[in-house]
């Protein structure tokens, strides 16, 4: 993630340091940082509170750096994937379409059975057109950031 290495840089931390915030190894960070290793929801989440920025942002969805204007502090796993798309009258089928896996693997994610990675979660945003801090409770503001 290219936005993890500036981010470190602007706070003049080094890997080391930025690892022992977020309570791993200073290889384990760098990995992150190459794109070597896939990064956590939990990570990105506590990512994002420690720079104060969207999550929207951290995974580049847009070059805003604002947190969004509804932000709040939500210290669990919930996913509004259930309610956003009971909202929009869709079943998991129509969902796991979108994603191209199965009702049943889509269901897991649902019912936090399985964490959702990344790469489905940003899918699911930009289907739904709202930002990945909407879908992961940290803001009830549901439009995504504006790229500049």
């Amino acid at each position: 993630m290219n936005r993890l290495k500036s981010l470190r840089k602007e706070k003049k931390l080094s890997q080391a340091e930025i690892a022992k915030i977020i309570n791993m190894s200073q290889t384990g960070y760098s990995q992150y940082e190459r794109s070597t290793r896939k990064i956590s929801l939990e990570t990105v989440k506590d990512l994002a509170n420690y720079y104060n920025i969207s999550v929207d942002y951290l995974l580049e969805l847009t070059d805003i750096k604002d947190k969004y204007t509804k932000s709040k502090i939500v210290n669990n796993t919930l996913i509004r994937l259930k309610e956003i798309r009971e909202d929009r009258d869709l079943l998991q089928e129509d969902i796991a379409k979108v994603l191209n896996m199965s009702r049943k693997g889509y269901s897991h994610y649902e019912s936090f059975y399985s964490e959702i990675p990344l790469n489905k979660l940003i899918k699911l945003a930009k289907f739904y057109n709202v930002s990945v801090d909407y879908l992961l409770y940290i803001t009830d503001e549901r439009l995504p950031h504006k790229r500049k």
